[in-house]
């Protein structure tokens, strides 16, 4: 059974579409990391909080001790 020149070049398009999808996901998820906003979604799903004013200041003093704790170097 031969296919459709107007078939392949459909599934080549949807190939593509999908790469792109996954290239996308990739950058927003690293984004995500970059900025915290990964890290504050698990503290939230960690201590059972709503997104608010005062979780992300919990958050932000979690993060800060635990920077602090960390030793330097040099």
């Amino acid at each position: 059974m031969k296919t459709s020149t107007t078939q392949v070049r459909r599934h080549g398009e949807e190939k593509v579409d999908f790469r792109l999808g996954n290239v996308w996901n990739l950058v927003k998820a690293t984004l995500r990391e970059i900025f915290d906003e990964s890290a504050y979604e698990r503290f939230l799903l960690r201590t059972n909080a709503a997104r608010s004013v005062a979780s992300y200041r919990d958050y932000m003093r979690e993060r800060d001790a635990a920077m602090a704790k960390k030793p330097r170097c040099c």
